[in-house]
């Protein structure tokens, strides 16, 4: 069983989840909560995963709020009507076991401390009740329509654009068809009939192009194009011109929409997204909200999605991580419905291809070093080194990224066989970004010289 950043109890490549872990999944959670709301989605594995979780939350004495399939921004809005909720959920692979997102009632995902207080119950299990004993399960029928309903309220009508939707066959299609339609968009919907058996192009892959939706903007001029992952996580969108906008910059184009005043994003944040945020791209679109001068605040955080998501429940409005977004106002689960409604709100008065050729050119460089030294030599001297370089500095576990006048570079510690670090740089200025990646450079030789 895999603990990813101690939120998701998930199978890993070379093992799966079982329903016998299923079960004790159940029996840990209802020693601290009575009442579990559970939600699944429409993977081959999931019904067999979740019915095992629910018999191990029944037999402990806890009851169950059964919302049936649902999209993970669903799910996450529903966990306040329990103690905790429970997306059982595999959206990696069509090939592997479905896993168990844990959810609290304010929509944020568990911590870490949460997971390692699960985990006494796992391995000592406590005694079951009597029979007379056993928790009931509520069907809820309405986790569905009050999402829709909520985010509806959040969002400005009059999107009159056109929209090619692909919804991967999956729950989302309960949800972002009768968003973006309730905006006043013109949507063109695909794959929107549920079908547990479809193998489906996963919209996480960021260098993977959504076919079928780049063709459907190809033959509708005008038009641009959303493609859903199944459960509404992660969103790709296609331009006017039939071209797949970069991730990062469908990023910035919201952050230049919403200006949030506190954002929360992990280290390796590109260029574009912080220009973005800080307002020096503000001229590129017309109608975007306006706002009052804003006291702005970046929160820096680890390279994964659970620190993303502590910050956004701790205040950050709008939070970045690499395949998804946060805004707050609902959960802290990433939700891909509510950046496609955005985006159909930018899409209203603005050329969605017109903004993003005028952004400026960002050059990235990335290297991957063999560390030449004992791990814990070279983390124990990075935050000496790295103070004589003229710059600010901040770091996160075992990243350090330095911030210099025309650019940033980057350095983490892989404890992989061997130990290696990944080194990435970034500026405007090409002859810059080589003066980057050198200082790294230099940076890691004297760390791996520490005496």
């Amino acid at each position: 069983m895999q603990l990813d950043n101690g939120m998701i109890l998930m199978s890993s490549p070379s093992e799966n989840i079982t329903p016998e872990m299923g079960m004790v999944i159940g029996h840990a959670l209802a020693m601290d909560y009575r009442r579990i709301v559970v939600a699944m989605d429409l993977m081959k594995s999931s019904c067999m995963m979740k019915e095992a979780l629910i018999a191990g939350i029944m037999s402990s004495g806890a009851d169950v709020i059964d919302i049936g399939v649902a999209s993970g921004p669903v799910a996450a809005m529903a966990a306040s009507k329990g103690d905790c909720a429970v997306y059982v959920t595999e959206y990696r692979s069509d090939e592997m076991t479905s896993g168990y997102v844990l959810i609290n009632p304010d929509g944020s995902l568990f911590r870490k401390e949460q997971i390692r207080h699960l985990e006494k119950y796992t391995e000592y299990p406590p005694e079951l009740p009597e029979s007379g004993n056993l928790g009931h399960v509520f069907k809820y029928y309405n986790a569905v329509a009050e999402y829709n309903s909520k985010l509806m309220s959040l969002l400005t009508p009059g999107a009159n654009c056109s929209i090619i939707l692909d919804c991967e066959c999956g729950p989302v299609a309960h949800s972002a068809p009768q968003v973006l339609t309730h905006m006043g968009a013109d949507v063109l919907t695909i794959n929107a009939q549920w079908d547990p058996m479809r193998k489906f192009d996963e919209v996480m892959d960021l260098g993977q192009s959504p076919g079928d939706v780049i063709r459907l903007v190809g033959s509708n001029p005008g038009s641009i194009g959303i493609a859903l992952n199944r459960i509404g996580t992660m969103m790709a969108v296609v331009d006017e011109k039939g071209r797949m906008i970069d991730y990062y910059k469908v990023i910035a184009l919201i952050v230049m929409y919403l200006k949030p005043s506190k954002i929360a994003v992990p280290l390796h944040v590109p260029s574009v997204i912080m220009d973005a945020f800080n307002g020096e791209l503000d001229g590129l679109m017309e109608d975007a909200p306006h706002q009052a001068e804003r006291k702005l605040e970046t929160v820096m955080t680890a390279m994964n999605i659970g620190s993303v998501c502590e910050a956004v429940s701790e205040g950050a409005e709008v939070g970045v991580y690499e395949t998804g977004m946060i805004f707050g106002n609902i959960s802290t689960m990433p939700d891909g419905i509510q950046a496609a409604a955005i985006i159909a709100s930018i899409a209203r008065s603005n050329s969605l291809n017109k903004i993003v050729d005028a952004f400026p050119d960002y050059h990235r460089q990335t290297k991957r070093l063999e560390c030449g030294c004992d791990p814990e030599v070279f983390a124990h001297a990075v935050p000496e080194k790295i103070e004589d370089l003229d710059g600010t500095w901040m770091s996160r576990g075992e990243s350090w990224r330095v911030d210099m006048k025309e650019g940033w570079f980057l350095v983490e510690l892989k404890r992989s066989q061997p130990p290696m670090l990944e080194v990435v740089a970034e500026s405007k200025d090409r002859a810059y970004l080589i003066g980057l990646m050198e200082i790294a450079e230099d940076l890691i030789d004297s760390c791996c010289r520490y005496q």
